[in-house]
């Protein structure tokens, strides 16, 4: 079978700018096709993208998940950039404090701090729903809970915008994102260690925990990135497009305000459709016949969460923003052994965020020209000013 072929830049400013028609365009292909200009394969249905993410021997992380082999040397080693029992005992040193079980303290600080956000905002009446209502919350907690010096908490995320601009590797943004990678490996070279760190942060307790894993101080200090890229984005996309969902849906938002226990669920169904993580790349590990096309050892092939999240064979009017769906087959996290770490914690986050908001809130209206974020892997606003009607 001759393979499909979709001659458009993945990372172009036009698919990023607009995506969604570009992946039905994708996915009407067929579930596997070649991307000539970015000369590899991407998993653009739900079925192919889910097998590659629970085949961990065949599709390799420890390779690296840029398309850029140059990228790909200064990232292996991190807990997305590894595979097997590397990947297995770095997570257990970086994942195991923030799994749903060990957040429970910190319930109370993100439930206060949600609640004066909302009364600030709600008094405001118009502000930006990512400046000012997205990233405020996820940026404090993380600051807090990591327990960066404080240089580190002014770039956290210029550096985590620069790692997953990245993930391409060959563009403009790719090649402006290398000065901040190099930026963030100074900074851990001079301040990761222990003495330079809060007491009680997320950061300093690797140092305590990784050498019982076997890890060295240098390998200690790189695990830090798993804290500073990873742990604010889906976070703050999610929550700017609960607000340009709600704005466009009101329906919706009068659904969840009669129902609280319907919060979660919301969630879900907003990171289904923002899937902040565009897609992530893995490493053919060997010649494989796989849902119509040959792939060959070396090949890589992309996993585009964003257009599986939108397979209309599994998400029945999968376009829609409904927080009554089924949301449990959505690749917005992930899934399989490297499913987002930071996962537990986004939940509490945009829990609290939605409950405060839903005591004041009656309605949302969107309050301007909204901007997309231009980069290569997140998919998010930049801006979105927003209204709203208090009760």
């Amino acid at each position: 079978m001759v393979a499909p072929i979709y001659d458009v830049d993945f990372y172009s400013d036009t698919v990023i700018s607009a995506p969604i028609a570009a992946y039905r365009e994708m996915r009407a292909l067929g579930p596997v096709i070649w991307l000539p200009q970015n000369h590899c394969w991407a998993a653009v249905q739900h079925s192919p993208a889910l097998e590659i993410l629970r085949r961990p021997k065949l599709f390799l992380s420890g390779k690296g998940l840029s398309l850029n082999p140059d990228v790909n040397k200064m990232l292996i080693g991190s807990s997305l950039n590894s595979d097997g029992e590397a990947h297995r005992r770095q997570r257990a040193v970086t994942a195991t404090p923030i799994m749903a079980d060990q957040l429970a303290s910190l319930t109370p600080f993100i439930e206060g701090a949600a609640e004066t956000l909302a009364d600030r905002l709600t008094s405001q009446k118009h502000f930006d729903a990512v400046v000012d209502f997205a990233r405020i919350l996820p940026v404090s907690i993380v600051i807090e809970l990591v327990g960066l010096p404080d240089h580190g908490k002014d770039k956290m995320l210029d550096w985590a915008a620069a790692t997953f601009n990245l993930f391409d590797g060959y563009n403009a943004r790719s090649e402006a994102s290398f000065a901040k990678l190099r930026e963030l490996r100074e900074f851990l070279d001079i301040y990761g260690k222990p003495e330079h760190l809060q007491s009680g942060g997320l950061s300093k307790r690797i140092f305590e925990e990784a050498p019982k894993h076997g890890f060295s101080l240098e390998q200690s200090a790189q695990m830090m990135r798993d804290y500073i890229a990873p742990s604010l984005d889906t976070t703050i996309s999610t929550a700017a497009y609960l607000a340009y969902a709600f704005a466009k849906a009101p329906e919706q938002w009068d659904l969840l305000c009669s129902d609280l226990d319907k919060i979660p669920n919301a969630i879900e169904e907003a990171v289904r459709l923002a899937t902040p993580i565009r897609a992530f790349s893995r490493y053919v590990a060997e010649d494989v016949e796989f849902h119509g096309v040959t792939m060959r050892e070396g090949d890589r092939v992309l996993v585009v969460y964003a257009s599986a999240n939108r397979d209309e064979s599994v998400f029945e009017n999968a376009d829609t923003f409904d927080i009554t769906r089924k949301t449990h087959k959505h690749l917005g996290f992930g899934q399989g052994v490297h499913m987002c770490m930071g996962m537990h914690l986004a939940r509490l986050e945009l829990k609290q965020l939605l409950a405060s908001m839903a005591k004041r809130v009656k309605r949302w209206h969107l309050d301007g020209e909204a901007t997309i974020a231009m980069n290569n892997t997140i998919r998010a606003f930049e801006t979105l000013p927003v209204r709203v009607e208090t009760l």
